[in-house]
Order: C-alpha cells, then structure tokens, then sequence
C-alpha cells in the first residue's frame, strides 16, 4: 500500500512525539532516583550525626553509671562485711572474762531499784552462771523473789530483767548495748579499713582489734570488755 506523504509525515511526528515523551520520562525517572538517593544519603548522614551525638551525651551518664554502680556494690560489700565482724565479734564477747562480772554488775545495780518480784531472762547458754547470779544478788539481800529463764530470742548475750511489781523492763542484752553505739561502731570500723586501704603500715585488723579495740559496748552498765 502506497503511504501517502501526509500519512508518513503523521508517523514521523508521532514517532518523534513517543521517542520525546520516553526519554521525558526517563529523565524525570533518574532526577527522581537521584532525589531519593540524596535524600536516603542525607537522612543517613543526619542518622549518623544524631546517634553519635546521643552517645557523646550518653557517655558521660553511662560513666557516671558504672562508677555509681561499682561504688554501690562496694558499699553493699563493706556493709555485709562490717555485720559479718560485728556478729562474730559479739558472739565472742561472752567469752570474754569480764563478761561474767559485766552480767552480775548489771543485776545487781537493777536488783537495787526493784524492791521485789525480780525475773531474769538469760541467753540458754548463760544459764550455767545460774549460781553465780543469785549468789551475788544474795549479797545485797535479794535473793529472795528471783525467776531465771531461758530467753532465746536474746541473740548474742546480756540479760533482760523484768520488774513484775512495777511493771518495767531493764533491758542490758549486748543487742541493746550495740544497738545505741552502732552508728559510732561502724564510722570507727570503716575508717580503720579505710586507713589501711590507704597503705598506713601494718597488718589488715582483724575483726576483733576493729570492733574490740574502738568500742565500750558496755559504758551503758560502767563496765568494758571489749
């Protein structure tokens, strides 16, 4: 079929139209891809500049942090290791030899203040020192109205003295005792291990010399033994 010039000059036209409109939209495809890879490589960029500003803020705090944590569980370690010495201590105290007299000075100077129906609690073990106490209290004339028990709740030692009369309660345990000068206890405990942390010359104490050596747990009943 013959193609008439007007026809093949529409075809040419058309061809040109199509080719012109392909290659529009292959450029604008690529300005577009362009765009979205500097904005994907901005926003990665301004990802990275963020993050490591963060961690520059974030240091310091997870510095801080650590040396928090690390001071906590060295606090936790001396206060487990100061009650550990405290409770070995106080539990030897009662072999200590003037503890015996420390028990009977205390009765006695009670006994003298209650005119009668006197009761003695004691630590299980004390009871051996049965005889002892009502012989001395025999010398102040009070051994008459006297009940000594067994007491298991008093932990390391001492005794608990009941008025039945008037109703009151003298309470001489070494709990008592540690109790009203533990706050001191422990500052003195803490700066001895502190001092020889610091290389101060001489032996680590040992857990009598720190607790022994720095406490009158018994100034309370005006009589040491430690």
């Amino acid at each position: 079929m013959t193609v008439s010039p007007l026809e093949s000059s529409i075809q040419e036209e058309a061809t040109r139209a199509i080719a012109a409109i392909k290659e529009k939209e292959a450029s604008e495809i690529m300005q577009m891809e362009e765009a979205y890879a500097a904005e994907l490589e901005s926003f990665q960029s301004q990802a990275e500049t963020d993050t490591e500003a963060r961690l520059q803020q974030e240091i310091p705090r997870l510095s801080n942090r650590a040396v928090l944590e690390r001071r906590k569980l060295e606090l936790q370690s001396m206060e487990q290791f100061i009650s550990h010495l405290v409770d070995e201590v106080m539990k030897n105290i009662r072999h200590n030899p003037l503890y015996r007299q420390f028990l009977l000075d205390a009765l006695l100077d009670v006994a003298r203040k209650i005119p009668a129906g006197l009761e003695v609690r004691l630590k299980p073990e004390d009871l051996v020192l049965e005889k002892d106490i009502l012989a001395s209290l025999a010398t102040a004339n009070r051994d008459q109205d006297i009940v000594i028990k067994s007491d298991p709740t008093i932990r390391w030692g001492g005794c608990l003295i009941y008025d039945e009369t008037g109703g009151r309660i003298f309470n001489h345990t070494l709990e008592r005792i540690y109790y009203r000068k533990s706050l001191l206890i422990r500052q003195r405990i803490v700066k001895m291990l502190t001092n020889h942390a610091r290389g101060e010359k001489g032996q680590p104490p040992t857990a009598t010399e720190s607790l022994g050596k720095e406490c009158d747990l018994v100034s309370g009943c005006e009589s040491k033994l430690v």
